[in-house]
């Protein structure tokens, strides 16, 4: 009797550390492991990176989910650490699960609502391709095949934009504040006698960042108007030719070297006059000093169509010591623009 109450005695307690075991096992991080290839199963991608980003007007944020090596990637699908671990902006607008292979080559997901990526983080994963489970538990996920893709940069009037160099990018992200594009970088390329540029991609939006041109923005106080732009989005196009008044060469820029003399009220020269420009751009920066009197009260400056308005400033961040630096400043009117235009030069009674 004795014996056999103390058997059920160590089983019970046997079982009671096996339950309390139990729980911790079960919620362990869940994983999930993918064989990835390009194309065809054949072609595996023996090593790369997977990204999580997240995208918000702030910027970007991203985390590692996992590395590929010898052709296996293993991810782990702990959402609740996952979160923790990117800690993303509370007014994220959107997640993109991106797959680094090297230095240049890039896949990406489209844009994944908030709540879906929580929801489903493996179905996210998956829309980097076509997946399908393995008989071994695995998850084969087959990458679109690499295309050739040519861009093409020609001036308004035709002609080629010859022995340029472009920096082109998978698309992500550029609606935040200042519109900058942050992106997946496909290196640098110079252009051929055709204006063009040949690089292998997926079938996805690109962009070509810190790329100058002026685009047509109207008429405005010099006649056409124009925006001076950096940066510009492409389509998803296997070949696509983009036509603008691109800025490679001294010959592309649309300024004038003009002169503002600023005098006071009984025709005196007035020196160490800040000028400051604003023009019209597809980001922020649109405005900045560029130009100070000299002691003729002369100041020689560029300005270009897509100018807005000068604004002449005394006391402003260069005036540090100055005696006049009363922290007065006067914009230019429109008429005032106008002869500058028109003229070259404009005398200022201020």
């Amino acid at each position: 009797m004795g014996s056999s109450i103390l058997m059920s005695v160590g089983l019970t307690a046997a079982l009671l550390c096996a339950l309390s075991i139990g729980p911790a096992w079960a919620q362990a991080p869940s994983q999930q492991k993918y064989i990835i290839a390009i194309g065809t199963p054949s072609e595996t991608v023996s090593s790369g990176t997977i990204w999580l980003y997240s995208f918000s007007w702030y910027g970007l944020q991203k985390i590692q989910l996992g590395a590929i090596k010898n052709g296996l990637a293993t991810l782990p699908m702990d959402i609740a650490q996952l979160k923790r671990n990117l800690n993303p902006n509370p007014n994220t607008d959107g997640y993109v699960v991106v797959l680094q292979i090297g230095e240049h080559l890039w896949y990406r997901t489209p844009n994944i609502l908030p709540n879906a990526i929580w929801n489903s983080l493996p179905s996210a994963v998956n829309s980097l391709g076509r997946a399908s489970p393995s008989s071994t538990g695995e998850v084969q996920l087959l990458l679109p095949p690499l295309v050739k893709r040519r861009i093409t940069l020609i001036y308004p009037d035709g002609h080629p934009a010859v022995n340029a160099e472009v920096t082109p990018s998978i698309y992500l992200w550029d609606m935040n504040h200042c519109g900058f594009h942050m992106g997946l970088p496909l290196g640098t390329f110079r252009t051929d006698k055709t204006g063009t540029i040949e690089l292998s991609a997926p079938l996805v939006a690109l962009y070509l960042d810190g790329i100058f041109y002026y685009e047509e923005a109207g008429t405005g106080l010099a006649g056409k108007a124009y925006s001076d732009n950096i940066g510009l989005k492409t389509g998803a196009e296997k070949n696509v030719v983009l036509k603008e008044q691109w800025e490679f060469t001294d010959d592309d820029y649309l300024f004038d070297d003009v002169q503002v003399q600023v005098v006071t009220a009984d025709g005196q020269p007035r020196k160490d006059v800040d000028v400051y420009g604003n023009w019209r751009t597809n980001t922020c920066g649109g405005a900045d000093r560029i130009g100070r009197t000299d002691s003729k009260g002369v100041a020689q400056i560029r300005v270009d169509p897509s100018f807005t308005g000068l604004e002449l400033m005394v006391g402003g961040p260069y005036s540090a010591g100055d005696p006049q630096a009363d922290g007065k400043s006067r914009d230019l009117t429109d008429d005032e623009l106008r002869e500058l235009f028109a003229k070259e030069k404009v005398t200022i009674r201020w």
